[in-house]
């Protein structure tokens, strides 16, 4: 699927997407991604590739000031909706935004989260995305992805419980063979915490700058 029709689809798929992550455990994940990124009010928050907006608004719950982008816009606009209904939208901002050039100053977020979007990108893009995360992120990273078995049967397992990905993604088998904590070092964070929900798995990082 090229990068617009993959924008057109999300768009559509705005209204069905919450109920159908939610099923996949999201909804738990955001919660914690916003405990352990330990988003504190008054902060500044971005949430890069936030959806539909389920970290941006468990961050703005905790009185946190957050930016969320993405490049779907009917995602952007299912997220406005969203924080409007549940009175957060004076501390929220959705842009329609590419990650690969993130259009803010460096040092300009207390936390940068990023949760399950690196696993949908090309392989190049996931460095740029992280560099780019790494330039705006004053203090702390978090990123939030699966939690991918090393080899045996669980890695197999993986794969086809994966399927999807494998073709909806521009490059998931390159997103499995390289650990995320490998790729968090060569863009210049140190990561700090682990801790996994369920299939998932967060990295709590800080920068070196």
């Amino acid at each position: 699927m090229s990068r617009p029709g993959q924008i057109r689809f999300l768009s559509t798929l705005a209204t069905f997407y919450d109920p159908v992550v939610s099923s996949l455990g999201f909804r738990r994940l955001w919660e914690r991604v916003a405990e352990h990124g330990a988003a504190a009010a008054g902060e500044r928050c971005l949430d890069v590739c936030t959806g539909t907006g389920g970290v941006a608004l468990a961050l703005a719950d905790r009185g946190a000031e957050v930016v969320g982008l993405d490049l779907a816009p009917g995602m952007l606009a299912r997220a406005e909706r969203k924080a409007r209904a549940r009175g957060l939208g004076d501390r929220t901002r959705f842009l329609r935004m590419d990650a690969r050039s993130i259009a803010f100053p460096d040092d300009s977020f207390d936390l940068v989260t990023c949760c399950m979007a690196l696993h949908e990108m090309a392989e190049a893009e996931r460095s740029t995305v992280l560099d780019e995360i790494t330039r705006v992120a004053r203090a702390r990273v978090l990123v939030a992805e699966y939690r991918v078995p090393a080899q045996g049967l669980s890695a197999r397992l993986f794969s086809l419980r994966h399927a999807f990905e494998y073709l909806e993604s521009d490059d998931f088998p390159a997103f499995v063979r390289r650990d995320v904590t490998d790729r968090l070092a060569c863009a210049g964070l140190r990561v700090d915490d682990v801790a996994d929900v369920g299939r998932y798995r967060l990295w709590l990082c800080s920068t070196s700058h």
